[in-house]
């Protein structure tokens, strides 16, 4: 009898540890994505904005590079639970540095879109921005090697 529960508990523990696995989105993100769309204060910036737009995904670290602005790097916090999907990324360098901003985001086979409201404000409910509101919204394209 003793074996049986022991067995059960397990299985059940077990269980818990793959919702889990399959809840995080960590994985599945990682790689190198091509900027494709942005979005900011409800205008969609021109194709020069997105040249060379390349986000790299390893774990909870990423490097953004975007035109004009250089190479960041910081660490993302992703909630795969919650409806819409978190995101809450800090700036590991440059002037941000140690800045947080809080998004939504979805990963739909291999493309990947975040919306994210500026640092302090509250976390984006939709992947639309509208004027003055601080607020973006990228739209990454897989890299496939």
């Amino acid at each position: 009898m003793r074996s049986v529960a022991a067995h059960s508990v397990i299985s059940v523990m077990m269980a818990l540890v793959m919702t889990v696995a399959q809840a995080d989105d960590t994985e599945p993100l990682r790689g190198v994505w091509k900027l494709s769309a942005w979005q900011t204060d409800g205008r969609q910036l021109s194709e020069d904005h997105l040249a060379g737009g390349k986000l790299v995904l390893d774990g909870e670290r990423y490097a953004v590079t975007l035109a004009g602005r250089g190479t960041a790097t910081g660490t993302q916090k992703l909630n795969a639970q919650k409806q819409p999907k978190t995101i809450d990324v800090t700036a590991a360098d440059g002037p941000d540095k140690g800045v947080a901003c809080q998004g939504i985001y979805e990963l739909d086979g291999d493309v990947f879109r975040v919306a994210f409201a500026p640092p302090g404000k509250p976390r984006p409910t939709a992947f639309t921005t509208t004027p003055d509101s601080g607020e973006w919204v990228h739209v990454w394209n897989r890299v496939k090697e």
